[in-house]
């Protein structure tokens, strides 16, 4: 019976091994766009969306600059989404992780938001 055990789990840990060996193999690897200053991320979202993404606020036109904001410092830093909260005045990181999901929903449904955010992109990767 002992070794009987002992078999199954040599077996199951094989099979493991091979799925991860595949995954490996199948996973491509995501580089991050160039980098870019957090200042100057925040700066030209503060200036498409006409406002000041850092304002401690509700108000509509803050809250999208803050998602816009969450997103691309994610995107073109190194930052972690402590650090992005922290930059933004949020409290943590699944503020940050949240404001990211609302992010792509509003860049997917309203398309005076989906202009500006390719206002914001056109101007980050010219610089």
């Amino acid at each position: 019976m002992y070794k009987e055990k002992v078999k199954s789990l040599i077996k199951s840990h094989y099979q493991m091994i091979r799925r991860l060996e595949k995954l490996i193999d199948l996973e491509e690897v995501k580089l991050k766009k160039p980098i870019c200053e957090a200042t100057k991320i925040i700066e030209t979202i503060n200036n498409v969306f006409e406002t000041d993404c850092r304002e401690k606020t509700r108000r509509k036109r803050v809250v999208y600059a803050r998602h816009c904001a969450s997103y691309f410092l994610r995107l073109y830093t190194k930052m972690t989404l402590e650090e992005v909260a922290e930059s933004l005045g949020n409290t943590d990181h699944s503020t940050v992780v949240n404001s990211i999901k609302v992010f792509h929903a509003l860049n997917d449904t309203e398309d005076e938001y989906s202009e500006k955010v390719k206002r914001v992109e056109l101007i980050l990767e010219e610089n």
